[in-house]
């Protein structure tokens, strides 16, 4: 694997195959996210948007915690979070990446770590992982995706128990609200997230995209403009080389070699 634009905290490397696997690397203060790594983060993501090359994403951590979120030793003096970049808590959770992004939780998620875990579009959690929006004991509020993703992806009263509680759940609960795909044990983590992403690394670039982009619109629209938007898709994608290719490679009983347009 080579080296993407990583740095001392945010350990970054691609692999031959498009995988691009970004590990947090503060496990001295459990991975938290002070300004310089959550920026970090943000300029690999950027790079990875606009690269063809990057065609998946894993994002982990080091150590036993996934992310603890804010490192709140580094609030200004006036309480002013110094964290959120452009693209949101470590330049995730206010974007919507073209590419597959797995979380491979590696430990316990908790305020701001939980809130990137929310933000990916698969989860692998290890079996002692802890997953809480927690920042209402800070007297804050999880505002960088918290709580609008736990408003859309789970059912009201969970998800009012668990942001006016602030507490931690354990890896099968979140399992069992359809917060995350799989539970294993902490030192399959990352194998089953490869597995994941090399699932999604068989498919058309342009096809997960697309794809990803109108599960994201699906909920905002009526069901009728829904169909019509992926009809639109449909339409443009089987006019690409690889929309082309696809059917091709079928019929001749042969992997499709995708080009990205």
């Amino acid at each position: 694997m080579a080296d993407y634009f990583g740095t001392d905290t945010v350990v970054s490397e691609l692999r031959e195959d498009g995988l691009l696997i970004i590990r947090i690397n503060r496990p001295e203060v459990a991975n938290a996210l002070n300004g310089v790594t959550s920026a970090a983060m943000e300029n690999i993501m950027n790079h990875a948007e606009t690269d063809k090359s990057v065609r998946a994403i894993i994002v982990t951590g080091t150590g036993k915690v996934f992310c603890a979120g804010e490192d709140l030793s580094e609030l200004s003096e006036g309480g002013e979070c110094q964290t959120v970049t452009e693209h949101g808590f470590g330049g995730l959770t206010a974007r919507l990446c073209s590419k597959p992004v797995i979380c491979a939780c590696n430990g316990s998620a908790a305020g701001g770590g939980m809130e990137i875990a929310l933000s990916c579009d698969m989860v692998v959690a290890a079996e002692n992982a802890k997953f809480g929006c927690t920042e209402v004991g800070l007297g804050i509020i999880a505002s960088t995706g918290g709580i609008v993703r736990l408003a859309r992806d789970i059912n009201r009263k969970d998800c009012m128990e668990l942001l006016l509680t602030g507490k931690k759940i354990k890896a099968p609960e979140a399992k069992a609200l359809g917060l995350i795909n799989y539970v294993v044990p902490a030192e399959e983590v990352l194998d089953r997230a490869i597995e994941l992403a090399e699932e999604c690394l068989k498919n058309a670039p342009l096809a997960l995209k697309w794809t990803k982009y109108i599960v994201h619109a699906a909920d905002q629209m009526s069901e009728e403009d829904a169909m019509r938007f992926s009809d639109a898709a449909y339409r443009f994608l089987e006019k690409t080389e690889d929309g082309i290719e696809g059917p091709a490679a079928f019929v001749e009983k042969r992997a499709p070699q995708w080009i990205g347009r």
